[in-house]
């Protein structure tokens, strides 16, 4: 168990100990005692409190792997743009055909884009698989604007594009998609 699910596992034996001896206490009292509606709401309280955490529970215990999920998306996305930009500086110095600023521009500003992505709880695994598939897409633009690859491999960059943009897409009839 990490530190942040022990942690999480003491405050819900705490809440669940808490609960225990409030509700101990409401089943001693006679209902007509004058403490009893006051221990009771204490009781409800506690209980609602516990409802809550529990309700939390799975987000809190995801929220590392988030974390470390919108680390590697962020820096991705910006390496990406950095490598963008200078295949984009290679084609100037290396005088290639500046055809490839078609490929190479408009890869730039799909990742300057992506830099914004917000990563969600319920989508970061997606979204990092997403960052991984942008390192090997990049990896094919680079090849292919700098001539080891065939010029053919721009429909696969184009389709890597789209599945990679799908992918990205964070309204509600993405979230059940994965890449």
């Amino acid at each position: 168990m990490g530190g942040t699910e022990r942690e999480l596992n003491q405050e819900h034996q705490a809440l669940r100990r808490t609960l225990s001896e409030r509700h101990a206490r409401v089943v001693r009292m006679d209902r007509d005692d004058l403490e009893f509606d006051a221990e009771y709401e204490q009781l409800v309280a506690e209980a609602a409190r516990l409802i809550d955490f529990e309700n939390q529970l799975p987000a809190r215990l995801a929220e590392p792997k988030r974390e470390r999920s919108e680390q590697f998306v962020r820096w991705s996305w910006r390496a990406e743009a950095a490598v963008s930009a200078v295949l984009i500086a290679a084609v100037f110095l290396l005088e290639n055909t500046a055809w490839w600023l078609v490929v190479l521009v408009p890869h730039l500003l799909a990742t300057l884009v992506g830099c914004t992505i917000k990563v969600t709880a319920t989508r970061h695994a997606t979204q990092a698989k997403v960052a991984a598939a942008l390192h090997a897409l990049c990896l094919l633009a680079a090849l292919v604007s700098l001539g080891v690859l065939s010029a053919w491999f721009i429909i696969v960059i184009l389709a890597g594009w789209f599945v990679i943009g799908v992918a990205s897409d964070g309204t509600e009839a993405a979230k059940g998609r994965t890449l």
